[in-house]
């Protein structure tokens, strides 16, 4: 078996539990690969693994980080890099695990070489986005950066402004520096031999049974005091006005704020937060099945996490 490995899929197809068997039998460490599961703070609310499983199992990169900073594919991938050079160099496989496709991407890809924020060009563009919505703007980047926009959702605001920011202050278009980003800009090593051929494996369900899945752990989730408190502190924390952009996505954060002032009825925030969270899992499918790399393996409705960490090694072998 290959010293670095990969399993992702959509949220709530069950990645954590499998995780935790398949790094037991492949005396594997975890690196986190979640864009929320890093915050501190959220670990109810972001379904972190359990404090039981990360005594079981070594776990990086999860409440790792204060929920007032800014976190990005770049800071992910240096801290990865890291913790993966660490855990090789106690012998033991490092196993990434998540359903954030572009941090495994920044991760085995490199990252281009865009230019950093400027502030008011992005101040400008946000405030036109505001006034003439995200579509409009989207319908401009496609006249300017027709293979970028064909990869930005025109409701993807944030990555609409970026793109139109990039253009601005370069002068080139955002898919161009996409061509031209480097394979890599880490040192040649160990690590990154065994990033380049990293095996991928995707873990799924049929599509109404991951619904289900997903219907069910919000019912869970809106009943739990763990999660509740969590939002509760982070409202009475002085600090919890200045939670960072990234931050604020978490899911039902939002849904979970209003519901708990009183501004919406429960079956409400369940409903809206259920279709967040679905429509969420869709985009991470449609991402990962653009990745030729990744070998998927689809559990049964009533498979234990050992069934099928068996079935995901039996992949995995027979790739090697």
């Amino acid at each position: 078996m290959r010293d670095i490995l990969a399993l992702v899929g959509p949220t709530a197809v069950g990645k954590t539990d499998v995780s935790i068997e398949l790094a037991k039998r492949l005396n594997a460490e975890i690196v986190g690969c979640d864009s929320m599961q890093v915050y501190r703070g959220m670990a109810a609310l972001t379904q972190q693994p359990t404090l039981e499983q990360r005594a079981a199992v070594p776990h990086h990169l999860v409440d790792c980080i204060e929920p007032t900073e800014t976190f990005s594919a770049g800071r992910y991938r240096a801290m990865a890099l890291e913790a993966i050079e660490a855990i090789q160099c106690q012998g033991r496989a490092a196993l990434l695990v998540g359903g954030t496709g572009l941090y495994l991407k920044a991760l085995t890809h490199g990252l281009c070489e865009a230019p950093p924020a400027n502030s008011r060009i992005r101040a400008r563009l946000w405030e036109a986005v505001r006034a003439e919505g995200s579509e409009a703007h989207h319908q401009r980047l496609a006249g300017i950066d027709p293979a970028a926009a064909a990869k930005i959702h025109p409701h993807d605001a944030r990555r609409v402004v970026r793109a139109l920011e990039v253009y601005e202050v370069t002068g080139q278009p955002l898919s161009r520096l996409w061509r031209h980003a480097p394979g890599g800009s880490w040192r040649e090593s160990e690590t990154d031999r065994g990033l380049s051929d990293m095996m991928v494996v995707g873990l799924t369900r049929p599509r109404e049974e991951l619904y289900e899945r997903i219907n069910r752990r919000v019912e869970r989730m809106i009943q739990d005091e763990a999660v509740c408190g969590e939002v509760r502190r982070m409202r009475a924390d002085p600090r919890g006005s200045a939670l960072s952009l990234t931050a604020r996505k978490v899911h039902g954060l939002r849904f979970l704020e209003a519901y708990l002032t009183g501004e919406t009825s429960r079956e409400e925030t369940i409903r809206l937060w259920q279709q967040q969270v679905r429509h969420y899992a869709r985009r991470q499918l449609t991402w990962f099945r653009a990745d030729p790399r990744i070998q998927w393996v689809t559990s049964a409705r009533d498979e234990s996490p050992g069934m099928i960490v068996d079935r995901l090694l039996t992949v995995l072998r027979l790739a090697s």
